[in-house]
Order: structure tokens, then sequence, then C-alpha cells
């Protein structure tokens, strides 16, 4: 039981960050719906900047090991991936 209580906490503790991420996924997923090539330019611009920005702030207050850097990355690109699987059916929504 403490098992299930502690991936539950640790799950939790992942929101705020996807929260986070979820702003630059949904301007990066409205660039791509556009038609036309420079918004496809213009959302292979947000997607790094926007995710790295945030990535790299986050690294820069944790003054932390390699290992730890790397982990810190590893939980991120898990976070970038929900928010994009929640900005893209928030999208298909809102057009709707």
């Amino acid at each position: 039981m403490e098992t299930l209580f502690g991936f539950g906490i640790e799950a939790l503790r992942l929101v705020p960050l996807i929260l986070v991420f979820y702003v630059p996924a949904l301007i990066g997923v409205v660039l791509l719906k556009e038609r036309g090539a420079s918004y496809r330019i213009k959302a292979t611009l947000v997607f790094p900047l926007g995710f790295g920005g945030i990535v790299a702030l986050q690294l820069l207050l944790r003054s932390t090991s390699a290992l730890q850097a790397a982990g810190t990355v590893a939980v991120s690109l898990v976070q970038v991936a929900a928010a994009l699987l929640f900005a893209v059916p928030t999208l298909s929504q809102l057009a709707d």
C-alpha cells in the first residue's frame, strides 16, 4: 500500500511542470495546425525554445550533479510528451 501511495505522490509532483510545458505545447500545436510553410518554421522554433527554455531554467535553479541533471532532462521529456498529449485533443475540441 505504501508503494502505491509513493507512486501517486511522485505522479502528482510531475503535474506542475506538465502545466508549464502545456503553454508552449499549445502554441506549437496551434502553429502546426495552420497552413503555410512559415507556420511550420515558427512551430519548429516554438517547441525547442519553449521546452528548452523551461528545462534550462529548471537545471539552472537546481545546481546538481550531472547524473541528477540527466534525470531531470529525462523526466522533463516525459512531461513534454504528456503536455503534447493533452494539447492535441484540447485544440481539436476548440476547433470544432
